[in-house]
């Protein structure tokens, strides 16, 4: 620290202290009881009084002990030699007895050096300490301590900072219990705070060293990219929570009655927002299992939606249609419905085509004009195989299923209109016929001719 810093911890610790010592309790003498007589039945009616309204403060102040509670003042520290020292030179000298502002000699004196032992801790003890602890992170086996040593050097400088603020206020004899018990309770905090911030810059150091560890080793994971923030974020929130209710208890807070509440708010909120709490518990699902990733293209078969996913949010995914509409779906739908992920395992992607030709054509010749046919498309993967398979029997043709591979999803109706205007031209050149389903209509009309047989008799 420099000088400047110096000079202003001294005079914040001169006005701590000289605030303290304004706020402190002295006992002062009580002056000699006088004795009055009063009668019997007076004396009882006094007591009865008192008793009953003892017992109204105590169940006033019963409901505010269940939620804050008072703690103890800690016993006075013992004497240190030092201390002995000075007040046996304060005795002889009449230091004791002499005042300047409303403190003792002794007492200025003892205010004096606890100044120069804050002074101490912060500028000799903070650069010692700071100092081992770099030689120790110089030989750990990871960069990773020293960095860190470096990230929390102002931490490391504040908490010996306060230890020597404790320290040095513990052991001035004019400031009461419960003056002390405050200043432990306050230092208490700033420790937790102070430690809260490490721990925070930790986790900052963390997500670093998994970053670049995961750059020399696997490569780009989108996984981790989409993760990571969230876990980030949870491990920061989770982090503020525990150093609040610490701080809480330390300054007699019921945290069981306040985690109650909380717990029958968090409940009626959970309730109120029970979907908009189904799709982030979704999308976590989501971050975690990842179904798809951001760039992928995907169908939602239920809802009917195909296209490139452009953002996974924690309520939402966006779903960029191939006619460039924003299909916006809360996750609970998507956790429900069933995804087909054009994109994994890999971006290749195999298309077929049905066709049919005639019954008298030679079918080895068919399927030999089919592959070479498709062999010779750009586009057409080939280091995968290129199939012609007859299925079945149609009822006018033989129909032939043909598959191949193409290296991404997004050339899928392009590649159909390359391979099947040459199918066509292949098998048209090579007088293969390609039938298709006639009907022939024939309509016969019938005259009903009622023919009447007069020479027959009709009796009844």
């Amino acid at each position: 620290m420099n000088s400047k810093s110096i000079l202003s911890v001294s005079v914040l610790y001169l006005c701590l202290s000289l605030t303290l010592f304004g706020c402190t309790v002295y006992q002062t003498p009580t002056p000699s009881p006088t004795i009055i007589s009063t009668p019997v039945e007076e004396i009882d009616k006094q007591e009865l009084v008192s008793e009953t309204n003892e017992t109204a403060e105590v169940k006033s102040t019963q409901e505010e002990e269940q939620i804050i509670t008072t703690p103890t003042p800690a016993p006075t520290a013992t004497p240190g030699p030092i201390d002995i020292l000075i007040s046996d030179v304060a005795e002889r000298t009449g230091a004791n007895r002499a005042y300047i502002f409303g403190l003792s000699v002794e007492d200025w004196v003892n205010l004096l050096i606890s100044l120069v032992l804050v002074l101490f801790g912060i500028y000799v003890v903070s650069r010692i300490i700071i100092h081992f602890l770099k030689k120790a992170a110089d030989k750990a086996p990871t960069p990773w301590a020293g960095e860190f040593i470096e990230l929390t050097k102002p931490q490391i400088r504040w908490f010996i900072a306060v230890l020597f603020f404790q320290f040095a206020t513990n052991r001035l004899s004019f400031l009461s219990a419960e003056t002390k018990q405050l200043l432990n309770q306050v230092y208490f905090s700033l420790y937790l705070i102070i430690i809260t911030f490490a721990i925070w810059k930790l986790i900052d150091l963390g997500e670093k060293w998994y970053e670049e560890r995961r750059g020399e080793t696997e490569g780009k994971d989108s996984r981790a990219e989409e993760i990571l923030p969230l876990l980030k974020r949870i491990l920061r929130g989770i982090l503020l929570v525990v150093s609040a209710v610490i701080i809480l208890d330390q300054f007699g807070v019921n945290v069981t009655a306040l985690t109650a509440a909380l717990g029958i708010a968090g409940l009626a909120l959970s309730l109120a927002a029970q979907d908009s709490l189904a799709d982030m518990i979704n999308g976590l699902i989501i971050l975690v299992d990842q179904p798809f990733k951001v760039g992928d293209r995907i169908e939602i078969e239920a809802l009917n939606t195909w296209g490139d996913v452009v953002e996974i949010g924690t309520r939402t995914t966006r779903i960029r249609t191939l006619d460039n509409r924003m299909v916006i779906v809360p996750n609970s739908t998507i956790g429900k419905s069933q995804i087909v992920n054009y994109t994994y395992p890999s971006t290749q992607y195999r298309v077929q085509i049905e066709i049919g030709v005639s019954f008298e054509s030679d079918l080895a010749q068919v399927k030999e004009i089919i592959i070479d046919s498709v062999s010779s498309v750009e586009g057409v993967l080939m280091d995968k195989p290129i199939d012609a398979l007859f299925l079945e029997f149609g009822d006018t043709s033989m129909i032939i299923r043909v598959r191949w591979w193409i290296e991404s999803y997004v050339d899928t109706r392009r590649m159909f209109d390359k391979v099947n205007t040459k199918l066509k031209e292949a098998l048209t050149d090579a007088g293969v016929e390609m039938p298709f389903t006639t009907y022939n209509i024939n309509i016969r009309k019938y005259d009903n001719v009622v023919k009447e047989d007069s020479n027959q008799d009709v009796s009844l």
